[in-house]
């Protein structure tokens, strides 16, 4: 007769930092792959700043224990454009009124 190889269920990766992915599919008995966007090759290095914007399988697709999934990332925005040598180039928006309906100069 044959053995039953063990199944496991996808975890939805979105959102997630790469450690946290990582842990999440390593929880779940698969193995991670995270995968540089338009390519298929692994990041060389772990940005632990960015989150999961996609992954194959799908979220909460059935396969089976020691299957890779893969995920890819994006920067969490919170570093400034350019790398930080300037302030922002959109405009801020109108200033408040002052408490005699004009705007201040």
């Amino acid at each position: 007769m044959g053995r039953r190889r063990r199944v496991a269920e996808v975890p939805d990766l979105h959102g997630l930092s790469v450690p946290d992915a990582e842990n999440a599919v390593l929880d779940a008995g698969l193995l991670p792959r995270r995968v540089s966007q338009g390519s298929d090759l692994p990041c060389a290095g772990r940005q632990d700043g960015a989150l999961v914007c996609g992954q194959d399988p799908r979220p909460h697709a059935r396969m089976v224990a020691g299957g890779q999934v893969c995920f890819w990332c994006a920067p969490t925005g919170d570093d400034p454009p350019g790398g930080g040598r300037g302030g922002s180039r959109l405009p801020r928006g109108p200033r408040p009124l002052s408490p005699t309906g004009s705007k201040p100069f």
